[in-house]
């Protein structure tokens, strides 16, 4: 069982859809599992290319690499699809754009099917994509720049965008009368987004900025800037940053004795956040990040069946340390998104019978799936945004475990995700 299970038939889309629906049940169900996965392509299928920052970004390359190979291992033969599987191959970006792009004209010399990526260099790698038809999965950075279906059109994005994250955040700030606020980014184009659409949104909810800091990515030392959001009177942190600056800030912040209110980006979640201040805990007790809510309306079924055939393959993600006499675990909530970024690809594939470049970016605009947490996943010719804006919510840390906040409405309404 697996990607092969879909077929063709009936009422056009709407049979398609189901088969992908039923196809997502079987496929998580666990059946037929394997391990000792590898990310070298095999057989004779359409390839899928996969730029990751395996090296520079742990935990975002991992989920990235490990939707995909889940859904690599629980596929089968394609029907249209000359014989072979859908093959595989790994690539690390080393979070660098030139190597992005390197790894993107890899792909298209490669004539892979699609290729899944973080989002680094989204922008310049669409300049080698787009001549090519070939379609991309960004599947971790929310940056507007780089997604427009008239000026990218090989673009797609399975991740939340920067503005649905910052209009939420701004929205739960101003609901809290937070004021005089301290914003710290890095240099990279995921701190300098995020912090362009996090002015604009604060700005338009009157809310007001007294700092604004740029960190180098990976700062060794960012005491003084801390020290500096301080002195300018801040009531709050607001990073949006590298997990490395964001334990940086928290460390300098806490150990000087400031308790101010820490609000981070999705990667305030990162496990290197908790494993660099692994000899304080309670220093991370109470920040709280944005980013999308795990489990959907359907309830918490769906997104514990994926984790379930997750864990199977690679194990439980061990954050590296306990709390409360029980390890610390991470939920493989990121990982979902190259996971059904997999299975719009195996229900585009479908409907070309296995044509790649230009027949299958247009399929790719039509093909619609039911995602690994419930979640409908799809594209219009017009959007290029796969997760709604209504999907985000609030996690708040406390004994190294994080939790939905409980001062948000929708947040509130959202089970608990072990760990």
């Amino acid at each position: 069982m697996g990607f092969g299970d879909v077929e063709v038939g009936g009422s056009g889309a709407a049979m398609r859809l189901l088969g992908v629906v039923l196809l997502l049940c079987a496929v998580l169900s666990g059946a037929g599992c394997q391990s000792g996965l590898s990310g070298s392509p095999a057989g004779d299928g359409p390839l899928i290319v996969v730029s990751a920052p395996l090296a520079a970004q742990p935990w975002i390359g991992r989920s990235v690499v490990r939707g995909a190979q889940l859904a690599i291992a629980q596929q089968a033969v394609v029907p249209g699809v000359a014989k072979g599987r859908l093959r595989l191959e790994i690539l690390d970006n080393n979070a660098s754009p030139s190597t992005a792009v390197a790894n993107a004209r890899t792909a298209v010399s490669r004539n892979a099917a699609a290729l899944i990526t973080d989002g680094t260099g989204a922008l310049a790698v669409s300049e080698v994509t787009d001549p090519a038809s070939l379609p991309v999965f960004v599947v971790f950075d929310g940056g507007a720049s780089f997604v427009d279906p008239v000026a990218h059109p090989t673009i797609f994005r399975l991740a939340p965008a920067n503005k649905y994250m910052s209009r939420r955040l701004a929205d739960y700030l101003a609901a809290r009368r937070t004021q005089s606020i301290a914003l710290i980014s890095d240099d990279s184009s995921y701190g300098r987004e995020g912090a362009r659409q996090l002015s604009s949104d604060l700005a338009q909810n009157g809310l007001q900025v007294v700092k604004r800091i740029v960190l180098p990515v990976a700062a060794d030392d960012v005491s003084a800037q801390v020290l500096s959001a301080r002195r300018a009177g801040a009531k709050a942190l607001l990073l949006w940053a590298g997990a490395p600056d964001v334990a940086q800030v928290i460390r300098a912040a806490r150990s000087a004795g400031w308790t101010v209110p820490i609000f981070m980006s999705p990667t305030g979640e990162d496990p290197l956040v908790r494993q660099q201040l692994a000899d304080h805990p309670r220093w991370l007790d109470g920040a709280t990040f944005v980013s999308f809510r795990i489990t959907s309306e359907m309830g918490p079924a769906p997104f514990q069946r994926f984790r379930t055939a997750y864990e199977q393959y690679f194990g439980p993600e061990r954050v590296g340390m306990s709390a409360g006499g029980r390890p610390v675990l991470q939920p493989p909530d990121w990982a979902m998104y190259s996971y059904d970024a997999m299975l719009l690809m195996s229900a585009a594939l479908t409907i070309t019978a296995g044509a790649t470049g230009a027949p299958l970016l247009a399929a790719v605009e039509g093909a619609s799936v039911m995602g690994a947490n419930g979640d409908q996943r799809g594209f219009g010719p017009e959007d290029r945004e796969g997760v709604s804006a209504s999907d985000m919510y609030f996690g708040r840390f406390s004994d190294m475990r994080f939790a939905a906040v409980t001062d948000d409405a929708l947040s509130t309404q959202l089970p608990v995700v072990a760990q």
